[in-house]
């Protein structure tokens, strides 16, 4: 993981392969399997069958999957147990693979939206401010794109899109 960050800070040149998305949401979710349990979340994890690869450094991209879902569990900490749903879900949208983190959390101040991935910006009491700062990093070396809005009726919606490999 420091290793992934290191680099990332660092400017050097990552090491480049093909990554299957869907794959990769699929092993961090899993990982996070017992933790869903322990905070009583329903995890839907829907995830395409056979997208293009998108080529980039594993590591990182794991790293914002990690980060996501970890915000996303950390968010509906402040909801009734009843209604914690995480979705995780990836699809292809033209040339594009989309990964999309949803939480049933109690969302963020829109007016905030602009300022949300600067770094040292949390809307987590003592929050450091740095995840989504990096998952920004990440993805925009990526050539890709990360969004956040509002979820209806609640939580928060993160977007990553990120180029199909060629």
């Amino acid at each position: 993981m420091f290793e992934n960050i290191r680099a990332l800070l660092r400017r050097e040149s990552a090491e480049q392969e093909s990554v299957d998305l869907s794959g990769l949401a699929r092993r961090v979710s899993n990982a996070f399997g017992d933790e869903f349990k322990r905070h009583n979340i329903t995890a839907n994890v829907e995830l395409a069958q056979a997208l293009p690869v998108v080529t980039g450094h594993g590591g990182q991209l794991q790293e914002v999957v990690f980060n996501l879902i970890q915000n996303a569990i950390e968010a509906m900490e402040l909801v009734p147990e009843d209604s914690r749903v995480l979705q995780v879900r990836t699809e292809r949208h033209g040339d594009v693979i989309r990964l999309t983190v949803q939480d049933s959390g109690p969302g963020f101040d829109e007016n905030k939206l602009d300022k949300l991935f600067d770094k040292f910006v949390s809307t987590k009491p003592g929050g450091m401010g740095l995840g989504l700062a990096i998952c920004r990093m990440i993805i925009e070396r990526h050539e890709g794109r990360i969004s956040a809005s509002p979820a209806d009726p609640r939580g928060t919606v993160f977007r990553v899109d990120l180029p199909a490999a060629k």
